[in-house]
């Protein structure tokens, strides 16, 4: 099963190569005349599924990961531009109501997730610490999510957009930063009359390094 979702998110990660192509033309074009800094992060990330039901703000959560490569891309001394592609396990938890189930009933979902943030940094330097905060919007493409009762099928859409912000702390060119990123666009597919939106939302706990060119 992990093999077939991760296969599929590579198949639909082809679909973006047409924008991802642009966005390092963007780039390249940002750092022609820049000092670039390259490094990596890993760590935990809390993940979960928000909707409202009945008045009631619901949310559904668990524990996933995530690894991304980061480009920092001076625009001055203290703000640069920081493209973060990454690789998430996400999900949670949500409710549903179908036709032959009139009652919402309850569902758990991993699900897998190339995410490409694109944040303005600003920075402040304190001897050898750093100190920053930043944000910027986030597109996303994610393995399909299918529930079926019976001979209903509901779907979560593949595609998601949001915006981000976090901060971090850096000794030298270690750093430990935390990240949230909440989505904007309703996952299912199709909706039912009066039927809540179900959200994605991921807040990210990581350590990183800098490989400083």
């Amino acid at each position: 099963m992990l093999r077939k979702n991760i296969s599929l998110l590579i198949i639909s990660c082809f679909e973006m190569k047409k924008w991802l192509f642009i966005y390092l033309i963007l780039c390249l074009a940002f750092s022609a005349k820049a000092q670039l800094s390259f490094g990596a992060r890993a760590g935990i990330t809390y993940t979960s599924l928000t909707q409202v039901i009945d008045g009631d703000v619901t949310y559904g959560g668990r524990v996933g990961f995530s690894v991304a490569g980061m480009l920092d891309i001076p625009l001055n001394r203290v703000f640069s531009l920081r493209p973060e592609p990454s690789f998430i396990s996400q999900g949670g938890a949500y409710s549903l109501e179908f036709t032959e189930e009139p009652f919402w009933k309850r569902y758990k979902r991993n699900y897998y997730a190339v995410q490409i943030p694109v944040n303005i940094t600003y920075k402040i330097f304190l001897n050898e610490w750093q100190i920053g905060i930043y944000c910027g919007p986030t597109v996303s493409l994610s393995t399909p999510v299918i529930e079926r009762e019976g001979w209903e099928e509901r779907r979560f859409r593949t595609f998601d957009m949001g915006i981000g912000a976090g901060f971090y702390v850096q000794y030298y060119n270690l750093f430990f930063t935390i990240y949230s990123h909440p989505g904007l666009l309703d996952r299912l597919e199709e909706k039912r009359p009066n039927e809540s939106r179900i959200y994605q939302n991921n807040v990210m706990f990581s350590f990183g390094y800098w490989f400083r060119r």
